[in-house]
């Protein structure tokens, strides 16, 4: 499902690019100037404006890409590697957020994925993203400036901008062995249930509905301030405990990159943290990230041992979708992994590509150790998750 394209063709949408940032045909530079930095402000206007004019995902926005920065990557012991391309008038049209760190004594030059960013793109201005993508020995400029390193891993990448990375770093696009999934919401949450959701899940939902009256009623809360959300993403982190193998909020320093993140894009929109209270106590946490009608859903976290009859991620699933089609949203991404359950909420799949490159014996012969190795763990996440778990 190519919804990014469809969602962005929708200006009415309140967090769609403004009108400013067109760059005219006149002003499109023959020639660009690629650059390898160290260090780069993401919060910066250039960055914003640049990211508001491009067909980039939300795991790029100023506020995550600071983050990232900022908070995981030293962590991580990574270091920056931004490529940025700019035109002969300065104006920054382009940036590849790429990081470097060495796992094992082997040098990898990656994307910002980190356990926590699902989707891998360049940010190019659209007005001239052809033009540049185009340009005659760019992708050996830009192969001249990048680190040394044992292995380029680009992942993962949705399969329309699986060319755009092609043209810019090379290589052969390879299919990962998942997928995202995501469902098209319309404009009626009921008729969204009566064309999308399988009969078995309606059942479920009306079954957990009647269990949830009889406890008293539930409310499905868009938490907003610097308390609810801190104690939502701890909440979170407490009741995942133990469900899903190498886990990552499971690092303090993972849920607190969550929390300020979330913090950071409630106010704008950027971020949307739910709670579902049955009976007035919190039942289950949803969080996830929200980008021109898109919803990218990250994290659940239920209380099952109290509340199991009640179903509480179907619900919490079912009152977001209702609550993201009452604001105007078009799209429930359930993001990567595939998890039998995404199928039922009439969701389409998009297969995930990376890209790969191993200039070193070192590097080819790591590769093959750390696709094993994720390989496994993909399989334990898909049991894991079988359940209706992230």
């Amino acid at each position: 499902m190519n919804y990014m394209a469809a969602a962005q063709s929708k200006a009415s949408h309140p967090h769609d690019r403004p009108g400013s940032d067109s760059l005219s045909a006149a002003s499109v530079p023959s020639a660009w100037r690629v650059d390898l930095r160290s260090e780069y402000d993401f919060l910066q206007p250039e960055y914003a404006e640049l990211f508001a004019a491009s067909d980039a995902t939300a795991f790029q926005h100023p506020v995550w890409l600071h983050h990232i920065y900022t908070s995981l990557a030293p962590a991580r012991r990574a270091r920056m590697a931004v490529v940025t391309i700019r035109d002969a008038a300065d104006r920054l049209v382009g940036l590849v957020p790429l990081i470097l760190r060495t796992k094992t004594g082997v040098r990898l030059l990656e994307t910002t994925d980190l356990g926590v960013s699902d989707y891998a793109c360049p940010v190019l201005h659209r007005d001239v993203a052809a033009e540049l993508l185009a340009t005659p020995g760019l992708r050996e400029r830009i192969a001249s400036i990048l680190p040394p390193h044992d292995i380029m891993r680009i992942r993962p990448i949705r399969s329309e901008h699986a060319d755009v990375w092609q043209a810019l770093l090379g290589g052969k696009p390879e299919f990962l062995g998942f997928s995202a999934h995501a469902t098209e919401l319309g404009d009626d949450h009921a008729r969204w249930r009566a064309e999308k959701a399988v009969k078995s899940l309606r059942g479920r939902l009306s079954r957990a509905e009647k269990q949830i009256a009889k406890q008293g009623g539930a409310t499905l809360h868009r938490l907003q301030t610097e308390s609810d959300i801190r104690a939502a993403l701890a909440a979170i982190q407490s009741l995942r405990a133990g469900r899903f193998d190498g886990d990552p909020i499971q690092e303090d320093l993972v849920r607190d990159f969550y929390a300020e993140a979330a913090l950071a894009g409630a106010n704008e929109g950027f971020a949307g943290l739910y709670r579902l209270d049955i009976d007035d106590a919190p039942a289950g946490y949803v969080f996830g990230l929200c980008w021109r009608g898109v919803y990218h859903y990250l994290l659940i976290g239920c209380d099952y041992q109290t509340y199991s009859r009640c179903s509480p991620g179907l619900v919490l699933y079912d009152r977001i979708i209702g609550d993201l089609i009452d604001r105007g949203d078009r799209v429930f991404d359930f993001t990567i992994g595939d998890e039998p359950f995404k199928a039922d909420f009439g969701t389409e799949a998009t297969p995930m590509f990376g890209l790969f490159e191993t200039p070193t014996w070192l590097g080819r012969l790591a590769r093959t150790a750390f696709e094993a190795r994720e390989r496994r763990k993909r399989a334990r996440d898909s049991e894991d998750g079988a359940a209706g778990g992230k």
